[in-house]
């Protein structure tokens, strides 16, 4: 059976070993800082905010052209591939799927090619990817795969605490009273991502409390679960979540990455946050 590629894009913010292992082709967002784009994965995160920070202008993310797929595509079709499944973060965050889409008609009769929008963000979307292309490895076909990828990316649970709202406010996530009104008060927002949209869960003061939020949230999510720890500039509590993790949840699987540019350049440093879904 001629083999099935996978093509994603980079806010999947999978770690680079098992993007290696798993044969996963990254299709890279770009950061479109004073009209100049960067592709996601150019700049570290120091970088990343002293630009944000010097930039007059609004540091926007910027979806891959539907050439970057093609590429993609053609490239996997001369590796040998019989067909693509090309994964994508939720078409409410961006517009990745609409260029997949099209990248996909152009590599018509060249290569067979199945887009699907998982309905995740950042590492939801990643364990849909990783579910994905497992299931592929054990012998699942390209159709079974791809629903599989869809309900765990929908069913995937994403939440998370910042230092600071200002990013997502500048991005026009969260209004800017209520970016105001959280510097004011001190307080550490915690944060469910869903629907193209952050919404405020709760609004503790100190780190632990937060870090205790985001595990009961974590808690509600039916076992076995995978889950990932998730940060921007913030390895220390990183580590320390994790730990945490490990401790009250006992997951199938737990991994630690760092937010990519596209991810962080909406968050700011010092975010930390949890990816829970369901195995299956």
């Amino acid at each position: 059976m001629d083999r099935v590629a996978i093509v994603a894009d980079s806010s999947a913010c999978l770690p680079g070993e098992l993007v290696a292992k798993h044969r996963i082709r990254l299709v890279a967002l770009g950061l479109n800082i004073d009209g100049q784009i960067r592709p996601d994965g150019s700049l570290t995160a120091e970088e990343l905010f002293r630009l944000a920070e010097s930039s007059r202008a609004r540091v926007q993310t910027a979806s891959p052209p539907p050439g970057d797929f093609l590429s993609a595509f053609r490239t996997e079709r001369e590796a040998g591939a019989g067909a693509v499944l090309c994964l994508t973060l939720s078409a409410a965050y961006s517009g990745t799927y609409s260029a997949a889409l099209a990248g996909a008609e152009l590599a018509k009769g060249e290569v067979p090619v199945i887009v699907v929008d998982t309905g995740g963000l950042a590492m939801t979307h990643g364990f849909a990817v990783l579910g994905a292309a497992r299931a592929l490895e054990g012998g699942a076909t390209v159709d079974e795969a791809a629903a599989l990828a869809a309900r765990i990316g929908r069913s995937g649970k994403l939440v998370g605490t910042l230092d600071t709202l200002r990013y997502l406010v500048k991005g026009g996530r969260v209004p800017w009273m209520v970016g105001w009104a959280a510097s004011i008060l001190h307080i550490t927002p915690v944060l469910s991502f869903e629907n193209g949209s952050a919404r405020s869960i709760a609004r503790p003061r100190t780190w632990a409390a937060a870090k205790a939020r985001m595990l009961s949230q974590a808690l509600a999510v039916p076992r076995p679960i995978r889950v990932a720890v998730m940060h921007s500039a913030a390895p220390e509590r990183a580590a320390e979540l994790a730990d945490a993790v490990c401790e009250a949840l006992q997951p199938l699987e737990l991994l630690v990455t760092e937010f990519s540019s596209v991810m962080a350049v909406h968050t700011g440093p010092g975010f930390v946050g949890l990816a829970v879904c369901r195995d299956e």
